[in-house]
């Protein structure tokens, strides 16, 4: 493992770089989106509403985004950073069946939700409201 790590110091130079950008991005993007959200995100069924093309291509360009948040996120639980709280985010974005129900049962971890609702309060929003 030793040498391998020795003829590939460039591969980890590379991830140490990408790991600390994804940091600095999440501390910066996170509070920003969770001010964004309502207070009822999570407490309130999902509504169904009409599709026009301008809407799918902004529903396209979300998913794609949130699928990226969440690929950081799952990076993040193994290098520094809010790596449970990125992957909350990144799910929030896209759009898929059954995304409420997965998006409750993790927020109602109260690890997940006091720290959603702590950087609520640090944006001067009101905290979210509890899934049932």
């Amino acid at each position: 493992m030793a040498n391998w790590l020795s003829q590939h110091s460039d591969i980890l130079i590379f991830v140490g770089i990408g790991s600390f950008l994804l940091l600095c991005a999440s501390l910066l993007a996170t509070p920003w989106v969770l001010a964004k959200l309502p207070a009822n995100y999570f407490s309130a069924p999902p509504s169904l509403i009409q599709r026009s093309a301008a809407r799918v291509l902004f529903s396209a360009a979300k998913t794609v985004l949130g699928l990226a948040m969440v690929f950081a996120g799952m990076v993040m639980m193994f290098t520094p950073g809010p790596g449970l709280v990125c992957v909350v985010l990144g799910l929030a974005l896209c759009e898929f069946p059954g995304k409420h129900n997965l998006m409750a049962n993790l927020v109602k971890r109260p690890s997940v939700f006091s720290s959603l609702n702590w950087l609520r309060n640090k944006a001067g929003k009101p905290p979210f409201e509890r899934p049932e």
